[in-house]
This record gives structure tokens, sequence and C-alpha cells, in this order.
């Protein structure tokens, strides 16, 4: 990895998506990579966010929280291939080649919670490829 490189992060919603409370965050990545391979594989499903990896600080605002679960994927932007002005069609692609092909060097599991909803952010970092 080169490690002076940006890193950008892409996030899907993953509505159908649960979090058993038993599973290791280490194993986060082998039990849901099959699901996460179809979502980015279907382009109707919503990118919710495309960028520079976010602070995750809604500070439990309510309007600023999703209710339910996400996927994010940090990936250092040399490896990806593409920039930030990237074609929606195309930042898919090079993640879907990530997930497909790689192991998460690190998985963690991000909750904010406002007075309704509860957002709940599982964060797969690849920065040793």
């Amino acid at each position: 990895m080169i490690y002076d490189a940006t890193m950008l992060s892409l996030i899907i919603d993953a509505p159908v998506a649960s979090l058993p409370c038993e599973v290791p965050e280490e194993q986060l990545f082998s039990r849901f990579q099959f699901k996460i391979i179809e979502l980015l594989q279907n382009d109707s499903e919503a990118i919710n966010y495309f960028g520079l990896v976010p602070d995750n600080g809604a500070d439990g605002i309510d309007e600023l929280l999703f209710d339910g679960v996400l996927f994010r994927f940090d990936v250092p932007q040399t490896f990806l291939g593409i920039d930030l002005d990237a074609e929606p069609h195309l930042v898919r692609k090079a993640f879907l080649n990530v997930v497909e092909k790689h192991t998460p060097s690190g998985n963690s599991v991000l909750e904010e919670r406002g007075e309704t909803k509860v957002e709940t952010t599982v964060v797969f970092e690849y920065y040793h490829l």
C-alpha cells in the first residue's frame, strides 16, 4: 500500500442486513461478502455516499442519521483508479473489484443513535493492499 494515498469511501445502503450480536468484527466481511457483491452489482441500489472518508459525526441528530445498516468501504484512491468525479457505475465497478478480490485489513462497527433513528455502519478498511 502507498501510505500517503488519499482514501476514498463508498457507503451503500444495506436494507436487508442485520448485524448478529455474536459475530466478531473480524468475521463480518466473510459473513456479508456475497450480499455486498450483490448490492454493488445492482445499479438500482442507492449509493448513500462517495467521497473522502467521512467523520460519521451526526451528533445524534435524527435528520442527519440513516435509520438502518450501512456498509462503508475505505480504499486508497490510487488502488481504485478513479477520482471523486467518477460516474456512479465506475465507482461501483472499482469498489466491486476490491470486494471480490481482497479481504479488508480491518472491520469495525459504528453505531450512532438519535431520538428515533439508529444508524449502524459496518466499516471495511482496505489500508494494506
